[in-house]
C-alpha cells in the first residue's frame, strides 16, 4: 500500500575542541549538525509526504581541579565545572499530490524547538556534589502545527551526597 525512503546523517558534520589550559583548567567544546529525511509514498492516495529534521547541538565546559573554596571554615582542594549547551530541531512535514504537483507542496505540520541549558558543577568530596542549572526550552509551530507555541523554564540545585 505505501513505499518508504528513509535517509539521514546523525552527524552529518561534527567538530570536537579541546583547547590547551586555561586559567588552571580545561576548556572543551563541540558542534554536531544532524539531518534526516523521511519519504512516504501513498499509491491509493497517490501522494508523497516529506518529513525532514534538521538538528544542531553546540556544547562548551570549562573544568578546573584543585579548586579551594572555603566552605563551614574547611579549604578543600574541590573540582568546579561550568557547562552550557544549546540545541536546536527543526521538524517539518510537506504533502506533494501526484495528481496536483507544485514544488513547494502543502505544509502539514512542523515546529523548532531550541533549548538552552548553563550548569555549574562543584564537587566538594568524592562523596558530596553540588550542581545548579537553568534550562529554557521553547516550541515554535510551523506551516499547519496545531500545538501553541510554548516556553517551559526550569531551575535548580542538585545535591549529591553518597553514603556507603
Amino acid at each position: 500500500q505505501s513505499q518508504k525512503i528513509d535517509y539521514g546523517f546523525s552527524p552529518l558534520v561534527g567538530l570536537n575542541f579541546t583547547f590547551g589550559q586555561l586559567w588552571g583548567g580545561n576548556l572543551t567544546s563541540s558542534i554536531k549538525f544532524s539531518t534526516k529525511a523521511i519519504y512516504d509514498l501513498g499509491v491509493t492516495t497517490r501522494n508523497i509526504t516529506e518529513t525532514f529534521t534538521k538538528d544542531i547541538g553546540i556544547t562548551a565546559g570549562y573544568t578546573k581541579s584543585g579548586f579551594e573554596l572555603p566552605l563551614f571554615g574547611v579549604a578543600l582542594k574541590n573540582d568546579i565545572e561550568f557547562s552550557f549547551s544549546y540545541t536546536s530541531a527543526v521538524n517539518s512535514t510537506v504533502r506533494y499530490e501526484m495528481d496536483n504537483f507544485s514544488e513547494e507542496g502543502i505544509p502539514q505540520d512542523g515546529t523548532t524547538r531550541i533549548t538552552i541549558e548553563p550548569r555549574i558543577k562543584y564537587t566538594i568530596s568524592s562523596k558530596v556534589t553540588l550542581s545548579i542549572f537553568y534550562k529554557r526550552s521553547t516550541v515554535e509551530p510551523e506551516g499547519a502545527a496545531r500545538i501553541p507555541p510554548t516556553t517551559t523554564n526550569e531551575a535548580g540545585l542538585d545535591v549529591t551526597i553518597s553514603i556507603q
